[in-house]
């Protein structure tokens, strides 16, 4: 027995196709950078941020310790940099 199609006794089932090609018509700007900027760009920047910590730390802190400090320093320093991405895209949209 073949399962029901979720379309099946809907009165509007002609129109889905309708509306869908026009969504994949409709224009709009790119949110590419967007993307990038939200979600690739803490990612490389935490990791970039630790590493060079834990570098840094090698002769400074002890072994125990300096994976700790260096991630709560990366994630502080990641934070404030996105949060001062954040003040500048928000500052791009205001209008003039």
């Amino acid at each position: 027995m073949g399962q029901a199609r979720p379309c099946d006794g809907c009165r509007q089932a002609h129109n889905c196709a309708a509306v869908y090609e026009r969504l994949g018509r409709a224009g709009g700007p790119s949110v590419a950078l967007k993307a990038m900027v939200a979600f690739a760009l803490p990612i490389a920047a935490f990791a970039i941020v630790l590493a060079t910590f834990e570098h840094l730390l090698a002769n400074a802190v002890a072994e125990r310790s300096r994976t700790f400090v260096a991630f709560v320093v990366a994630l502080a320093l990641t934070v404030g940099l996105m949060r001062v991405v954040s003040l500048l895209v928000g500052r791009r949209r205001e209008p003039h």
